[in-house]
């Protein structure tokens, strides 16, 4: 059995339970003492068979004698309940099925018991080192000390959060708003009319046109995204841009005779002619009537 430096050999381990238990005990009783008292220690358990053996040793060494034995439930397996008969001896099968065998402890003080396999030994004359010193009982290591207790941090109220509001989406254009460009263009269109009228030419009849054509093209691209109220006012600028189209022979024709009146009389004529046809003109592209 390895040497336990931090609980009492098997030898004082037997005293002090046989003493304690009044005396006298079965080994059983005695290892299972033996087990719980190691376990306690944090140490493991002796075996039955070495338990045994101190038995035998203390038996040997006239440290204890045999008592008495009594019946357990399992000691005959054929028979129930019979009992030890007086004149029973113990046993010499360390495995045959028996009843509980009591030892009775001798001598207490015997300073024997603390080196049990040592005495038996120097017993039968064989040599025996001494018993090395036991080491100093340690003092119970202090209690850990406790933290220092915890600054409770006053608690800073935070001002509560303002939601944040997502940024406002910009007010969507209005049908109106989306068709003011070509407005303008038609604006400046008319403009050109009054440049046309105080010093025509064809180059200023050519412009107009392309300007009309250019703008017809946008105007029906528009048309052909637009919903509701846009696509209804994309197509009064359409009809109107139509409708200036189809004057564009009459005023081509007007500005002709004024650039090929010879006398003043032909081109004071000719002038109220133009003047009369840019009138039209720009009537039907500023309201398409």
């Amino acid at each position: 059995m390895p040497v336990r430096v931090r609980a009492n050999p098997p030898g004082e381990f037997i005293r002090d339970h046989l003493v304690a238990a009044g005396g006298m005990d079965y080994p059983q009783s005695i290892h299972r003492a033996y087990k719980a008292y190691l376990r306690d220690r944090g140490l493991d358990g002796a075996s039955r068979a070495s338990m045994s053996k101190y038995i035998w040793l203390a038996n040997q060494l006239g440290l204890v004698a045999f008592d008495h034995a009594e019946p357990s439930e399992y000691w005959n397996a054929v028979e129930d309940g019979v009992e030890v008969p007086p004149e029973y001896v113990r046993e010499s099968r360390p495995h045959a099925p028996s009843p509980r065998h009591y030892y009775r402890i001798l001598d207490p003080g015997d300073p024997r018991w603390i080196r049990l396999e040592a005495s038996y030994r120097e017993s039968i004359g064989l040599e025996v080192r001494p018993m090395a010193p036991r080491p100093p009982v340690r003092p119970p290591a202090p209690p850990p000390a406790k933290p220092p207790p915890k600054v409770k941090r006053p608690k800073v109220e935070k001002p509560p959060k303002v939601p944040k509001k997502p940024p406002a989406k910009p007010p969507r254009p209005t049908p109106a708003e989306r068709v003011a460009p070509y407005e303008e263009r038609v604006g400046v269109i008319i403009a050109t009319l009054e440049e046309l009228e105080t010093s025509p030419s064809l180059e200023a009849v050519e412009d107009i046109e392309n300007r009309l054509l250019d703008l017809g093209e946008d105007v029906v691209g528009a048309m052909a995204k637009a919903r509701g109220t846009e696509r209804t006012l994309l197509g009064n600028i359409n009809s109107r841009l139509r409708s200036a189209l189809e004057e564009m022979g009459l005023l081509r024709s007007s500005v002709e005779r004024v650039l090929a009146a010879a006398e003043p009389a032909q081109r004071t004529r000719a002038e109220a002619a133009l003047r009369a046809a840019i009138r039209v003109f720009r009537e039907n592209l500023a309201t398409g009537e």
